[in-house]
């Protein structure tokens, strides 16, 4: 795509907003794996839709160094583009590469039968469950399950974490597993809380199966196939601000969105998430200090080395696209734009309201007031 064919396309996405009309503005647009596995600030599919057809043609090649759940890619490879993606977090990478890989239901349940027969010969000696029950940000974990689906909770992080996911087939498993593990609806696993984030819980204690529970969701998973476009694409688990592979390269665009300067706490977001991919009590102290999300709070500067890594990767004709949120704390988009006056001679900066923006019931959404689309060639 040449710059002036994006150009053209970038106009008309600012004047019509398509995200905006029927029918991408429902609630649950766009392919059903989007809702593999919730995810607090995941971007509206619909925008991601829209921003990767007005600046990657088909067959195109780009990428999304913050990925997150991999709403971006997952629209590229379903719309016949060429997708990268990374992201730091390993329950976020796992999510995103279950989405844009290639999978098949038989390799999944093969995987799902075989955490059943671990479920099932495996035991579980007290002071292990005690620990791990009495961790907890708002609630402890013990306060969240019967203590029967809390066990088997328990044996199933054990197993994941012995026998992690190899390909897209099983990664599904894992991810549809992250999904239920709180919500407010029959298919989680937990007393009443929320699908997003965990608010603390209530309701009576119900003994309910995680076979159960979880074969049903990656059976839902699998109800709508892949597109006859379908590319699968590829995400790397890494630091974005660190050396990107040698493979992403020769990009049409970088699209991404990374994380809002106001926006609620990765790590306290998705804790339960977050303990069952791996991470310790130790590690809540530890590894929010790594992600950008916190590090912007003191420092802006730590794009610098997108925005040069942006540089060397793209094409001549290529763009970085940047989706933000401004609040009354932080005009993201001015920030950035200013940052890169040292990387890239055009830039645009183009602000669209939130007020149309749904709440999913959330409570607290941050003090983001604008969406802001920043355009660097």
């Amino acid at each position: 795509m040449t710059q002036d064919e994006w150009i053209d396309n970038w106009h008309r996405f600012k004047y019509l907003l398509p995200h905006q009309k029927a029918p991408y503005n429902k609630k649950n647009w766009g392919h059903v794996n989007h809702s593999l596995c919730s995810y607090q600030g995941k971007l509206k599919p619909s925008i991601a839709h829209h921003l990767v057809e007005t600046f990657v043609p088909k067959n195109g090649t780009f990428f999304d160094p913050f990925c997150g759940v991999g709403t971006i890619p997952f629209e590229g490879a379903l719309n016949g583009r060429y997708s990268y993606g990374m992201d730091i977090s390993t329950m976020a990478y796992l999510i995103s590469q279950a989405k844009v890989g290639i999978s098949n239901y038989v390799e999944s349940q093969s995987y799902i039968n075989q955490l059943q027969q671990y479920i099932s010969t495996t035991e579980l000696c007290r002071d292990y469950i005690v620990l791990h029950g009495n961790f907890g940000l708002n609630k402890t974990l013990m306060e969240y399950y019967h203590q029967d689906t809390f066990r088997e909770i328990l044996l199933a992080r054990q197993f994941f974490l012995t026998f992690p996911p190899k390909n897209a087939s099983q990664m599904i498993v894992l991810a549809s597993m992250l999904h239920i593990l709180h919500g407010n609806r029959p298919y989680a696993l937990s007393r009443k809380s929320h699908s997003i984030t965990p608010y603390a819980p209530t309701g009576d204690f119900i003994y309910k199966s995680v076979i159960e529970k979880l074969t049903e969701k990656v059976i839902r998973s699998f109800s709508e196939k892949e597109t006859d476009d379908f590319i699968p694409g590829k995400i790397f688990l890494q630091d974005s601000t660190q050396p990107w592979p040698d493979e992403v390269n020769n990009l049409d665009a970088i699209i991404t969105s990374p994380p809002f300067f106001d926006s609620t706490r990765f790590y306290s977001a998705n804790w339960i998430r977050l303990w069952f991919s791996g991470w310790e009590a130790t590690d809540f102290a530890t590894m929010p200090s790594k992600y950008v999300d916190e590090i912007q709070k003191k420092d802006m500067h730590i794009y610098n080395a997108i925005f040069s890594q942006a540089k060397e990767r793209l094409k001549e004709d290529g763009v970085l696209v940047f989706h933000l949120g401004k609040s009354k704390k932080c005009d993201m988009g001015a920030i950035l734009m200013e940052l890169a006056n040292k990387f890239f001679k055009g830039k645009e900066l183009f602000s669209e309201s939130v007020a149309h923006c749904n709440k999913f019931g959330i409570k607290d959404l941050g003090t983001v007031t604008d969406h802001q689309y920043l355009i660097l060639w």
